[in-house]
């Protein structure tokens, strides 16, 4: 139709601080440097709603009741999903090495179970991968212990994704090929799909981190959180990692992108040594 060929006006600074305002109040995403990004998201999904006006889709999601499904088609319009398995391989190969430590000395004593959480797992990749590492480390020991891991996203789209466990081949393009071999069965048209039994031990679960407090999670040996602290305000940067804290085990890592919340410290961790990573170690 002609009307999706018309070219929509910039936001102005009066309409950018009102969509700014509410989208932080309802999600803790602070677009205050990522107005491009706004702007093409709310046209994008304007479009697909045929609203041509900033001002009437603002009313459609803000007045009244019943907007909730367009609330949550517009997140995930918004919402960043690009990922892959493996990305920053430090920092996996990090937990890799903590929980085979661990699991090798005995200090997580008698217990039958290792936890983890993969925090803004978007479609899945990440969540998928923390899965091999706890697998491998297990099967490596010859041990009887259950893994299980939870991950959690405010996108239920990306949520979707990511139970289905089907990847095009460029997702695993930081992946070993021995662990395709192991934990991927080859499809058509290039894409892999996780072995049932692996996406057995994932639970995925949509979370807004600033309703943290309403997630009964924790106990956690890793918490694997990167690349989503940077769209939070540095006050609520600090929120987060100290609720993430309180669901650590004694020992567990926590795990978060190089250079987010870098002024961050908590008595209860210490920072680990590896200068390609930034983790905390629960004392």
């Amino acid at each position: 139709m002609a009307w999706t060929y018309r070219t929509l006006p910039d936001l102005s600074e009066e309409q950018f601080a009102r969509w700014q305002y509410v989208l932080e109040e309802r999600t803790g995403i602070f677009f205050s440097h990522h107005k491009s990004i706004l702007q093409a998201g709310l046209i994008k999904r304007m479009r697909e709603i045929e609203c041509l006006d900033y001002e009437q889709y603002y009313r459609q999601l803000t007045v009244g009741t019943g907007n909730a499904i367009e609330w949550t088609a517009l997140l995930n319009t918004l919402t960043v999903k690009e990922t892959s398995f493996f990305r920053h391989e430090e920092s996996f190969d990090y937990v890799r090495k903590h929980l085979f430590n661990r699991l090798l000395s005995g200090e997580m004593g008698g217990e039958s179970s290792v936890e983890l959480w993969s925090v803004g797992c978007s479609t899945g990749e990440e969540a998928y991968s923390l899965a091999m590492i706890a697998n491998d480390c297990i099967e490596g020991l010859g041990l009887d212990v259950y893994f299980g891991v939870t991950a959690s996203d405010i996108c239920l789209s990306a949520l979707a994704e990511a139970r289905n466990g089907v990847f095009h081949s460029r997702k695993l393009k930081n992946m070993d090929p021995s662990l395709c071999d192991r934990y991927l069965n080859c499809q058509d048209d290039n894409q892999y799909a996780i072995e049932p039994w692996l996406k057995q031990r994932v639970c995925f679960a949509q979370l807004n981190l600033i309703d943290m407090l309403q997630m009964p999670i924790g106990n956690m040996d890793v918490i694997f959180c990167q690349n989503v602290l940077i769209y939070f305000r540095r006050w609520r940067q600090k929120e987060v990692l100290n609720n993430l804290m309180r669901r650590l085990k004694p020992g567990g890592l926590l795990i978060v992108g190089i250079g987010e919340a870098i002024d961050w410290e908590h008595p209860q961790l210490c920072r680990v040594s590896e200068e390609k990573v930034q983790a905390y170690v629960r004392v």
